[in-house]
């Protein structure tokens, strides 16, 4: 039997104060963390802060910053978390660490390589609150029901597509040997039924010109990686990916895979599209 285990929370944005529900999911994820070292097993606990997009880029500018000064204030914020919930020994990882990048551009560039990748112009309605398209069927009077303040913008111009909509098959095949793969259990056929109903691919970049706060992609410098391009490859380039292939194996096949603790509106990003990133 493995006695290891690795447990990750999802990374908060960094452009508005630390809130109680982000420390209920930190805290939760804790006592798991401690639960499982009490039984023995050597313990990898990750959080951190996620410090690109267009929310960090809007945040900086109206607090008069550059947005690098913008979340190195913020992410002592959350750094200051760690005893004050008093956590137990986590990793803290921010998606503008210098190895993180390196993780962030060699992703991109193996599913590039695997052809699951591609440009095209397109035009979007986008909820920069949630950081996702937006079907008309899930805006409630033209707004987004999770961010009703805020309004939907409408995107026009050329953009780099991962190919979600290959990996229909393969995720509800996934699921179908995972039976336990997402709890509680009514999540899990959510997003079994989101998937069901087909995949849309979904843009992963941007013009530099007008959200350049974000990592420059490989072989294209008029574009930036956009959020869950770059925000989930935290969660292996934390253990090691893909420079120290040795503690990547330890903490992600030997471990018999991370565990994710995240909210709700989290779902299909972390149980549908990063497992779709993982396997191109």
């Amino acid at each position: 039997m493995s006695r290891f285990f690795y447990i990750t929370t999802t990374l908060p944005y960094v452009n508005a104060e630390p809130h109680i529900g982000f420390a209920m999911e930190v805290i939760r994820a804790d006592v798991m963390a401690r639960w499982k070292r009490a039984q023995g097993f050597e313990v990898f606990f990750n959080t951190g802060t996620d410090e690109r997009g267009a929310k960090i880029f809007e945040a900086a500018k109206k607090a008069g910053q550059e947005p690098q000064t913008y979340v190195d204030e913020a992410a002592k914020k959350f750094q200051a978390l760690i005893p004050l919930l008093n956590l137990s020994e986590p990793n803290f990882i921010r998606t503008t660490d210098s190895h993180h990048i390196k993780a962030a551009r060699e992703f991109w560039k193996i599913c590039a390589k695997n052809g699951h990748i591609y440009k095209k112009p397109y035009k979007i309605k986008y909820c920069v609150g949630c950081e996702l398209e937006k079907t008309d069927s899930e805006l409630v009077d033209g707004k987004c029901p999770l961010h009703p303040t805020r309004e939907i913008e409408e995107i026009e111009e050329e953009n780099y597509f991962f190919k979600f909509s290959a990996f229909q098959k393969p995720l509800l095949d996934f699921y179908e040997k995972k039976p336990d793969f997402v709890v509680p259990d009514f999540r899990f056929n959510e997003i079994k039924s989101f998937v069901k109903r087909g995949l849309e691919d979904f843009s992963i970049s941007r013009l530099k010109e007008k959200m350049p706060w974000g990592i420059e992609v490989p072989d294209d410098s008029e574009h930036t990686m956009y959020v869950w391009f770059d925000a989930l490859v935290n969660y292996i380039s934390a253990i090691g990916w893909p420079d120290d292939l040795e503690r990547f194996k330890k903490w992600q096949i030997d471990s018999g895979g991370m565990v994710q603790y995240c909210g709700k509106d989290n779902l299909r990003q972390q149980s549908a599209m990063w497992q779709a990133m993982l396997m191109a």
